[in-house]
């Protein structure tokens, strides 16, 4: 299985979950993040942040201390900026270039108890794709637009579904009488 066929069935559980109780409201971030989110220590220069978003695919990655405690995150916009018109780089540039240099520091963070619908409106105002979930000051998890995007898709199915059964039971309704 896939990191997003996971992520699927992850948000489908909390979502069948939040129907079976009746509050809707209460999907909360700390079941849709994704747990143990990759991180980075602040001299990972631009080439190596290069290869990782490369290999792994993301957008994002987190940069964290020695402690472990989260200090900055860096997107791959990030690295673009580093080759932008005005610059001509070259790889050895690239390695001389740090986490630290170019990662933003003005974080906007949730906690696993914030509730989904308020994190993606957090998102929205704020202009950004991600938020990194910290649980009494440390880091558990990110939530990014993908999941948000996971979690459309599922409901948009689950109303497709139900549209579709409610149809099947109004034609079999007409087809009676």
């Amino acid at each position: 299985m896939d990191r997003v066929d996971l992520k699927r069935a992850q948000i489908s559980e909390a979502l069948g979950d939040v129907w079976s109780w009746g509050c809707e409201d209460r999907l909360l971030i700390g079941r849709v993040m994704t747990t143990a989110p990759s991180c980075i220590p602040p001299e990972t220069t631009a080439l190596e942040l290069i290869g990782l978003f490369h290999a792994k695919r993301f957008r994002h990655l987190l940069v964290t201390d020695q402690q472990n405690r989260l200090v900055g995150i860096i997107s791959d916009r990030d690295v673009i900026r580093c080759l932008g018109p005005e610059k001509t780089p070259k790889r050895s540039s690239l390695a001389q270039i740090t986490a630290a240099e170019i990662m933003s520091t003005d974080l906007v963070t949730v906690r696993p108890d914030t509730p989904l619908n308020r994190a993606a409106a957090l998102m929205i105002d704020e202009g950004i794709s991600c938020l990194p979930v910290l649980a009494d000051g440390v880091l558990v998890g990110i939530v990014t637009n993908t999941d948000l995007h996971v979690v459309l898709q599922i409901l948009l199915e689950t109303i497709r579904q139900s549209f579709s059964e409610e149809s099947a039971v109004v034609a079999a309704s007409s087809s009676q009488n």
